[in-house]
């Protein structure tokens, strides 16, 4: 308590245990009945503290760590998974204060950024000096490049150039016990240990990572009747020998909602929709150009869309989730599948609609050469505590048709937790936990999150309930 105290009386005004902003912190984008968690974990910080500078970083956890109390790092907090939330209280670290371009090397192609800062901001910085990120994430308006980083780092312009992980040239972190240091791909530890560590190893401050010229695109809207030809058409165009820098698709019941709630003017009445955006100098859009032709030639079920609808789709990139409006709240869960399972995948989720009497609607990225990323969403209500809890076995549904077609969720937080032996193999969980041991042996840190399962999300108990959730949603079906 005293420790507290004099945090409080040290960050002043950055430092508040207003009950009011402590209830701001404890939720992430995800809305979750109050049922589900205040009876089971501790989701109010003790206090809410704004650091400036790594030093101010540094010492407070030095602080925490002498007194073992808990840490949660946030920034952009723009994910579902409460990997940003506290379930044991102590002090949530506000990091947005951390934001701004440190450094450009126009010649080596890097930009040092502090860790808080927004992707949009930094994409606007960059484009205004004939600069761009190699890839942002799809949530690029509210996520940060450290938050990014702390996750799998996958989304638009990944098919092209990689994972963040591999443009990230060296970052600086603050470890539990308050060290800073400055890691790289060769340091010890290595810098791809905080790569999808969610926050739980320490706090990174600044990250240098590589950009490139801003170049034009050029962007092709398909229109594809059957998930088999848009899986073919999808790993054709990923072994030409000019690669899309982003691919993303959207089923018809999704491009339906999004008409039906006047977010579109795209109408389709089968198959789905596939963007593909190309980026580089003309002579490669000239090239691009040509291979879209081909295929389209090559194909006649397939339609090329109006440029009107072409734009608007690549304008609303950063957008997917308005769906939302159709809400009040939507559920769903993301997956890392197999791009080659993409068409069984979705074949179960249409089954899976039919058989729960419910709207399921997907979209997704292509990440890399044999990587998608696909969300499946369903519109829910989280005013009507018991319905919503009982649509929740939908969710686990969902993750299992992932599952059954090679696929596991993307992101573990504590909400995935449940489902860590998809996620990982029982060495790599081994390697993650030794890794977590040695730069955190108080588990200060995040803790409550990635490596294992509370009791009653361990699965077990998870799957059980879960079941019997379901069982009950399939009897209502159409009624709920």
């Amino acid at each position: 308590m005293k420790t507290r105290q004099s945090i409080h009386e040290e960050f002043g005004d950055r430092a508040t245990s207003s009950p009011m902003e402590r209830e701001l912190y404890s939720r992430d984008l995800g809305p979750v009945p109050a049922l589900m968690v205040d009876p089971l974990f501790q989701t109010m910080a003790d206090l809410i503290v704004r650091p400036r500078t790594t030093e101010e970083v540094a010492t407070l956890l030095r602080r925490c760590a002498a007194e073992g109390i808990p840490v949660t790092p946030r920034a952009g907090a723009s994910t579902v998974f409460f990997n940003a939330v506290p379930v044991r209280g102590g002090v949530v670290m506000d990091l947005n204060s951390l934001n701004g371009v440190i450094a450009v090397d126009e010649a080596a192609k890097t930009v040092t950024v502090r860790a808080a800062t927004v992707w949009r901001d930094l994409e606007v910085y960059l484009n205004a000096r004939g600069l761009a990120c190699k890839s942002v994430p799809s949530s690029a308006p509210v996520a940060t490049v450290g938050g990014w980083l702390c996750m799998m780092g996958y989304g638009i312009g990944s098919l092209k150039y990689g994972s963040l992980i591999s443009q990230v040239r060296s970052i600086e972190i603050i470890l539990p016990d308050g060290r800073v240091q400055r890691l790289s791909n060769t340091s010890d530890p290595s810098l791809d240990w905080f790569a999808a560590s969610e926050g739980t190893l320490g706090v990174v401050t600044e990250v240098e990572l590589e950009i490139r010229a801003l170049t034009q695109m050029k962007h092709f809207l398909l229109h594809i009747p059957d998930n088999l030809i848009a899986e073919r058409i999808i790993s054709r165009l990923i072994d030409e020998k000019i690669r899309p820098y982003n691919m993303h698709f959207s089923d018809q019941y999704f491009v339906r909602a999004l008409k039906d709630l006047g977010l579109s003017d795209a109408s389709i009445n089968e198959g789905g929709l596939l963007i593909v955006d190309y980026e580089g100098p003309a002579e490669e859009l000239s090239c691009a150009e040509t291979i879209i032709q081909r295929l389209l030639q090559e194909n006649p079920s397939v339609a090329l869309m109006p440029e009107s609808l072409t734009e608007q789709e690549w304008e609303e990139r950063y957008k997917s989730i308005r769906i939302k409006r159709g809400g009040p709240a939507v559920l769903g869960g993301e997956m890392w599948l197999p791009v080659a399972s993409l068409p069984a995948y979705l074949d179960d989720i249409r089954k899976m609609s039919k058989t729960y009497g419910v709207d399921l609607m997907s979209y997704g990225h292509i990440v890399s050469p044999d990587r998608a990323t696909a969300m499946t969403l369903f519109f829910a209500d989280e005013t009507q505590t018991f319905r919503y809890i009982i649509n929740l076995s939908l969710v686990k549904k969902i993750q299992d048709a992932g599952y059954r077609n090679g696929g596991s969720p993307y992101g573990v937080g504590l909400w995935n937790t449940p489902y860590l032996g998809r996620i990982f193999s029982s060495s790599w969980l081994k390697n993650l936990k030794a890794r977590k041991q040695r730069l955190d042996p108080k588990g200060i840190m995040n803790p409550g999150k990635l490596y294992s399962a509370p009791f009653m999300l361990n699965p077990l108990n998870f799957y059980v309930g879960m079941e019997a959730f379901a069982l009950v949603r399939r009897v209502f079906g159409k009624r709920w």
